[in-house]
C-alpha cells in the first residue's frame, strides 16, 4: 500500500526521508575521524601532544573508518532514499528500518574506534563485521524491490556495488586480526573500486537526467554498454588484484588503464561542455575525471612506474576526489531539492567543494617534494586534513538547517 504526502507529512521532518539523517551524521563523521587523523599525523611530525597508538595499525583503522564509515553513510543516505524511487515501489523504507540502520552502525564505528583505540582487537574486529554485515543486508533487502522497476539495469548495478563493497568491508576486519596486510590491501581496492562503480551506476542515469532538466538545450547521452563493461573491467582487475606474481600485476595494470579510458569516455558523452552551464550539474562531472584520474594512477603503479608515495595515490585520487567529492555535490543536490530550494548552492557550498578539491590536490602534490623518507611527508600531508574539515564543516553550517525543511 503506498505512503500517503498526508501521512508522510504527519511525521517529524528528520524522519520522512532517509537523507536528513544519514547525510548529517555522514559530515560529522568526516570531521571527527579526519580531525583525529590531523592529530595523529602532527603527532607523528613532532609537532602535536602524544595520542593513544592503536592496536591496529593508524592507516589502516583510517582507510576503513574512511570507505566504509563516512563514505557509506553518504551511500546510505542517497541509496535509501533515490532507490524507491528508482524501481517505482509503491512504498518507501518505513523510519523504523533506517533508524535502526543509522543507529546500529554508528555503534559499529564506535566499536571499532573503542576497541582499535583501547587494545582490544576482538572487539574492533566483531565491530568492523557488523558493519558489513548491515550493508550485505541493506544490499540485499533492496534487491527484493528490483523486480518492480520498469527498467531494473541501474538499480542492479548500484546494489551489486553495494553488497561487494559490504564483502570487502567484512574481509578488512578480518585482515585486522590475521595481521594480513595483501588482505588490507586488496578489501581497500575492492571497496574503493565497489563504490566507484556504484557512484558511476547512479551517475550514469542521474547527471544527464539532472542536466536535461537544469539546461535548456542539452545534448548529453548515456553509452548503453557502459554500466556492463564498467561492471566486467572492476570484477577482471579484482581477480588480478587477488592473483600472485608480476604477469598479473602488469595485466592488471593495464585493465585500469582501459577502464580509466571508458570512464572518461562516458564522461564526454555526458555533454561537459554543455553541463558547466550550470554549476551544480558541471560540478557533478568534477569526480568523474578524479575517477579517471584514480585509475590511471593505479595503471601507472601497477605497470612500473614510481615517485614518493605512489602507492596510496589512487587511493586518495578514488577516495577523496571521487567519492568524496560526489558526496558533497549529491548531498548539495538532494538537500537543496527537498527542501524547496533553489538548485544553485550559494558561495560558501561552492567554497567548500573547492576547499575539498585543494584537499586532493595536496594530498598528491606534496609528497613529492617531500618524501617520507625525510619524515616530512606525514607533517606535509597534514594540512590536506585541514582542508576536509573546513569543507565539511562549511558543510554542516550551510546545509544542516536545511534537513529541516521540506518542499
Amino acid at each position: 500500500m503506498a505512503v500517503s504526502a498526508d501521512a508522510r507529512g504527519n511525521r517529524a521532518v528528520l524522519l520522512r526521508e532517509p537523507y536528513r539523517l544519514f547525510f548529517p551524521g555522514a559530515a560529522l563523521y568526516a570531521l571527527a575521524v579526519m580531525a583525529g587523523w590531523a592529530l595523529w599525523l602532527l603527532y607523528l611530525g613532532g609537532l602535536g601532544p602524544g595520542v593513544p597508538i592503536p592496536a591496529i595499525p593508524p592507516g589502516w583503522l583510517h582507510g576503513h573508518t574512511q570507505v566504509w564509515g563516512v563514505l557509506q553513510l553518504f551511500i546510505f543516505g542517497f541509496i535509501l532514499t533515490a532507490l524507491p524511487r528508482q524501481c517505482r515501489h509503491p512504498n518507501e523504507v518505513p523510519p523504523r528500518r533506517w533508524v535502526g540502520l543509522i543507529a546500529l552502525f554508528l555503534l559499529a564505528q564506535a566499536g571499532i574506534w573503542i576497541g582499535g583505540l583501547g587494545g582490544w582487537v576482538a572487539l574492533a574486529i566483531g565491530a568492523g563485521c557488523l558493519g558489513a554485515l548491515l550493508m550485505l543486508g541493506t544490499a540485499a533487502g533492496l534487491a527484493r524491490w528490483l523486480p518492480d522497476a520498469g527498467n531494473p539495469h541501474q538499480p542492479r548495478y548500484a546494489l551489486a556495488a553495494l553488497a561487494i563493497s559490504g564483502g570487502a568491508a567484512l574481509l578488512d576486519a578480518l585482515a585486522w586480526g590475521l595481521s594480513a596486510p595483501g588482505l588490507h590491501d586488496w578489501a581497500i581496492r575492492a571497496g574503493l573500486y565497489a563504490e566507484m562503480g556504484l557512484a558511476l551506476a547512479l551517475s550514469h542515469r542521474l547527471v544527464p537526467m539532472f542536466a536535461r532538466n537544469a539546461i535548456p538545450g542539452y545534448q548529453g547521452s548515456q553509452g548503453p554498454r557502459f554500466l556492463p563493461v564498467l561492471a566486467a573491467g572492476i570484477g577482471v582487475r579484482l581477480v588480478l588484484a587477488a592473483s600472485p606474481g608480476s604477469g598479473a600485476a602488469l595485466a592488471g595494470g593495464a585493465v585500469d588503464v582501459l577502464l580509466a579510458g571508458w570512464v572518461l569516455r562516458e564522461l564526454l558523452r555526458w555533454s561537459p561542455a554543455t553541463a558547466v552551464h550550470r554549476w551544480l550539474v558541471g560540478a557533478k562531472l568534477v569526480p568523474m575525471a578524479w575517477f579517471v584520474v584514480g585509475l590511471a594512477l593505479s595503471g601507472a603503479v601497477a605497470l612500473g612506474a614510481s615517485w614518493p608515495d605512489a602507492g596510496r595515490a589512487w587511493v586518495h585520487a578514488v577516495g577523496l576526489g571521487g567519492m568524496a567529492s560526489l558526496a558533497l555535490v549529491f548531498s548539495m543536490r538532494v538537500s537543496l531539492g527537498h527542501a524547496g530550494r533553489a538548485l544553485d548552492p550559494d558561495r560558501a557550498l561552492r567554497v567548500a567543494f573547492w576547499l575539498l578539491q585543494g584537499s586532493v590536490l595536496l594530498r598528491l602534490l606534496l609528497p613529492l617534494w617531500t618524501p617520507e623518507g625525510q619524515g616530512g611527508m606525514m607533517t606535509a600531508t597534514h594540512w590536506a586534513a585541514w582542508l576536509w574539515l573546513a569543507a565539511f564543516a562549511i558543510w554542516l553550517v550551510r546545509l544542516l538547517p536545511r534537513m529541516a525543511e521540506h518542499s
